[in-house]
């Protein structure tokens, strides 16, 4: 027992990555592999060792096959030798004991032979790594990463089935069943508007299929006949009469002796001629909770009124001055800045690389329920580091301080993100508190620091709505920014959002300062009476 304690306390003071964060959860975290892209590299070693031993359970079935093919020849090589004795004067009374032995001992022993099951060793190890697949949940998180990033970018169903994302093609598609999931997770959801555009495009990629494997097809794809008939009940509760009888027709007509394909059809008939148009589309247009808006792709709508330039920032620090800090001003009014070429590409290598195994589901934290949870607004997977965890962490803490001028020792810990299938943070404020709260002691974050640790082809943005304001990431760059005005109230312009990231693997680390130890720093001012904004609703 005392060694187990010991053990405990070792893990703890060894794994600064998770200790300072588990401990507070008070739920159970899940597996997520669709919450960040790096758990794709562990589902593609389970894949391959899940082919080789496929691989080798086939070869125990060739194997197999072989043994009976040689039984059949050494059985038809004595049937051949040894003619009807009536026919045959030289038979003999050796020649009856062996016939009689082979058929009463070796046909148990072929009995025996077909009945044991071949690739038994093969069997029980796929068995032991079916624990080790992702879960419905897994599936149904990368569906509404798909989903959310189909509405965001403004992508038709058929267009990302066809690897054509946000206008550039790649080499890659969705398969049948791919689509026919899609739609049928769009179903539960009853969005059946794009449930329906994501069956047809799987008819579409149906005509894409090899026909030379059908039974391939059979085993893991779908069928014309499943795809027909989905878009059948989709129609129904469309109320597209004559399209959803026209789809179980061309469905019967491909499987025209299936009883239970007949009973749908014939229900659905009845169905469609004798209830009033019941379907109310809204749920496909529902928007979600604090929705990102179209500025992920850097088109917004909205005017821009910021000023825009850059400089080498030698003031900030004493340091500065021997070297200064490429730094570009995106803008005044809320300050926010974006530092260059800070982060050198070893730092980064080496903090993916040392934070990549101790990643778990992200999480927000609601300070009236003193509680975190992962939700689907913020599908990514982090780890929290000490500022002091090792040379990386405790050189890119004095670079912060020497380009921002805070005190980065009243600030909460790093944390490093990675980001999965169409991963997003949606719009949401830094801050935690409300002015009254603030202004009652507790420390409240001033300011935001977003570390970029990889270039993201496409997608996977930092997006300010209300500034009409998207950065996207940079390797090496840090985007800096202040979540409270100069009053030291919550700034409302700076709520801001992470886009889904299309094309890539997103990888961020984030430093959030606290107000609380700015005094000197940063003090509070005030500029007079505060305009008034409209800010309206996210």
């Amino acid at each position: 027992m005392q060694f187990f304690c010991f053990l405990l306390v070792l893990i703890y003071f060894f794994n600064p990555c998770q200790g300072q964060l588990v401990e507070n959860y008070n739920f159970t975290l899940p597996k997520g592999f669709a919450r960040s892209v790096i758990n794709m590299d562990e589902l593609l070693h389970l894949e391959d060792d899940l082919a080789f031993n496929l691989e080798q359970y086939v070869e125990a079935l060739s194997q197999k096959a072989n043994t009976i093919r040689m039984g059949i020849q050494e059985m038809t090589t004595r049937y051949e030798e040894r003619i009807e004795p009536e026919l045959n004067p030289a038979w003999n009374p050796f020649n009856s004991y062996s016939l009689i032995r082979h058929m009463q001992a070796d046909w148990m022993m072929w009995q025996l032979y077909m009945e044991k099951p071949a690739g038994q060793e093969n069997l029980d190890s796929l068995n032991s790594k079916m624990l080790e697949l992702p879960e419905h949940s897994d599936l149904k998180d990368a569906a509404e990463g798909i989903r959310r990033a189909q509405k965001i970018y403004n992508m038709s169903a058929s267009d990302v089935a066809k690897g054509l994302l946000d206008g550039v093609q790649y080499n890659a598609s969705l398969t049948a069943r791919d689509c026919l999931e899609m739609g049928r997770y769009l179903m539960n959801q009853t969005r059946w508007i794009k449930a329906k555009e994501w069956i047809t495009a799987g008819m579409q990629a149906l005509t894409r299929i090899d026909d030379h494997q059908p039974e391939l097809q059979e085993l893991t794809g779908t069928s014309k006949v499943e795809l027909l008939t989905t878009l059948g009940q989709v129609l129904v509760k469309l109320n597209m009469s004559e399209a959803a009888l026209q789809a179980y027709q061309a469905a019967l007509k491909e499987s025209p002796y299936d009883a239970k394909l007949l009973q749908e059809f014939r229900l659905a008939e009845t169905e469609l001629l004798t209830r009033p148009a019941i379907h109310d589309s809204s749920q496909d247009d529902i928007p979600d909770a604090h929705d990102l808006p179209n500025c992920c792709s850097g088109r917004c709508e909205l005017p821009r009124k910021l000023r825009l330039y850059c400089l080498y920032n030698t003031t900030a620090s004493s340091f500065l001055r021997l070297a200064p800090i490429k730094m570009e001003i995106l803008s005044l009014d809320p300050y926010i800045v974006l530092f260059h070429d800070v982060v050198s590409p070893r730092k980064m290598q080496r903090i993916r690389a040392e934070t990549k195994p101790y990643l778990i589901p992200s999480t927000t934290y609601n300070p009236h329920l003193n509680a975190y949870r992962v939700i689907n607004s913020r599908t990514s997977k982090s780890v929290w580091l000490e500022w002091d965890m090792n040379n990386d962490t405790k050189e890119l803490t004095i670079m912060l301080e020497d380009a921002t001028s805070l005190n980065i020792n009243s600030s909460e810990m790093f944390q490093v993100m990675n980001y999965g299938v169409g991963g997003l943070f949606n719009i949401h404020a830094d801050s935690l508190l409300t002015d009254e709260e603030r202004f009652i002691g507790p420390a409240d974050r001033i300011a935001t620091a977003l570390f970029y640790l990889s270039d993201v082809p496409q997608g996977g943005g930092t997006v300010f709505p209300y500034l009409n304001l998207t950065v996207f990431p940079q390797a090496g760059s840090v985007l800096f920014w202040y979540n409270l005005d100069t009053r030291g109230n919550e700034d409302l312009s700076t709520i801001h959002g992470g886009c889904p990231v299309i094309v890539g693997s997103k990888w961020v680390m984030s430093k959030w300062i606290y107000d609380m130890g700015q005094e000197f720093r940063k003090p509070c001012y005030d500029l007079g009476t505060p305009q008034n904004k409209d800010f309206g609703t996210f």
